[in-house]
């Protein structure tokens, strides 16, 4: 089986996951996070964000945002608003499974998070009016040592990961994609999962 069969089989029998936010009466949005199965193997993308945008602005995340009255579903919102922040067609894309629901500390929303394979020569044509850079990780670098994995202690045994790329930060609801994403890449390819260094540094204050 191929790494992707690998990684949608991993998906699909990954048990829920725990949340420390509760997850009812909040507002459901839809990210997608691309796969592209580039020259060195599986790599996630994710966008910076621009800095005029009135919400997240400057923000490391992936595409998404709150279902228009026109989608079908949650997975249809994150395929739509990666076709408009990417400028990917959504019929390149194919869906390979679904993330745990991540709720948002500092708003009422929760991201509902999809993983969804871009299809072999499709081009990234990200928005200038969304997306001021576009982040394109191998999923080996992470366990090369080549990302920066840093975390914020909250108590109880929770974590709030961190991850540093060249044009920023990712943290909050999008860090914990990404950190799940890679927890089920481990799985499959046998890696032993790093600690993150902990930080007190807080980059949402």
């Amino acid at each position: 089986m191929t790494d992707l069969g690998k990684l949608r089989a991993a998906i699909a029998a990954r048990p829920p996951r725990a949340s420390r936010l509760s997850l009812q009466g909040r507002i459901q949005a839809a990210v997608c996070v691309p796969i592209h199965d580039g020259p060195r193997g599986l790599e996630v993308w994710a966008i910076k964000r621009v800095d005029r945008l009135r919400h997240h602005a400057r923000e490391i995340a992936f595409p998404g945002g709150k279902p228009d009255p026109g989608d079908r579903d949650l997975a249809d919102t994150a395929f739509r608003e990666t076709e408009e922040e990417l400028g990917i067609s959504r019929e390149r894309l194919h869906l390979l499974g679904s993330l745990a629901p991540v709720p948002t500390a500092t708003s009422r929303f929760t991201l509902n998070p999809f993983v969804a394979l871009i299809e072999a020569g499709a081009e990234a044509k990200p928005s200038a009016s969304e997306v001021a850079a576009l982040i394109r990780m191998p999923l080996s670098d992470f366990f090369a040592g080549q990302v920066p994995y840093r975390a914020i202690e909250l108590g109880s045994g929770w974590r709030s990961p961190i991850f540093d790329f060249e044009v920023g930060s990712m943290y909050g609801a999008s860090a914990h994609v990404l950190e799940e994403l890679l927890l089920v890449y481990a799985s499959i390819k046998e890696l032993a999962f790093p600690e993150p260094t902990l930080t007190d540094e807080i980059p949402w204050q």
